[in-house]
């Protein structure tokens, strides 16, 4: 019982470190993990990610220092790495990565969405993940020669 009320406490104060900004954005991509979660049960991978893409597209991209735009990406994947820690549900690579997508286009950087596959000791594995610049932002470096990529949707 302590031991939860301390991890709530630390998180807690780890919330109220944040900007405003920051909270409204970690409370976004709450909400997304979870819309996303229930659109896919409904709708088809493809009509979700055209109906997430059709939103990311009306952001202008950034332009600006390579640097604080790949600070700002890592910012948002730690965000989405908090928001589905606190989900009600188990959010997926895919969850997660769709939502990461998505509210990485929403500030207008701009990213890929991948998807892999492999067999691994004769089981089929799927794998989503979401790059910038060529670079893993919610997985390892080297994921992208564990699985093998689609090129497109």
């Amino acid at each position: 019982m302590r031991s939860g009320l301390l991890r709530l406490w630390r998180h807690g104060s780890i919330v109220w470190r944040l900007s405003w900004k920051e909270r409204g954005l970690l409370l976004q991509a709450w909400w997304m993990l979870h819309g996303v979660a229930l659109a896919l049960r409904w709708a088809s991978f493809r009509r979700v990610y055209g109906f997430l893409g059709c939103r990311v597209g009306t952001t202008p991209p950034i332009v600006g220092d390579e640097m604080q735009l790949a600070d700002r990406a890592y910012a948002l994947t730690r965000l989405v790495q908090g928001a589905a820690a606190w989900s009600l549900h188990h959010p997926t690579c895919l969850h997660r990565s769709l939502t990461l997508w998505w509210l990485l286009g929403r500030q207008g950087i701009a990213s890929e969405l991948r998807i892999g596959v492999r067999k691994e000791q004769g089981q089929f594995e799927a794998h989503a993940w979401v790059e910038y610049k060529g670079v893993a932002l919610n997985d390892g470096l080297d994921v992208s020669s564990r699985f093998a990529t689609f090129q497109s949707f």
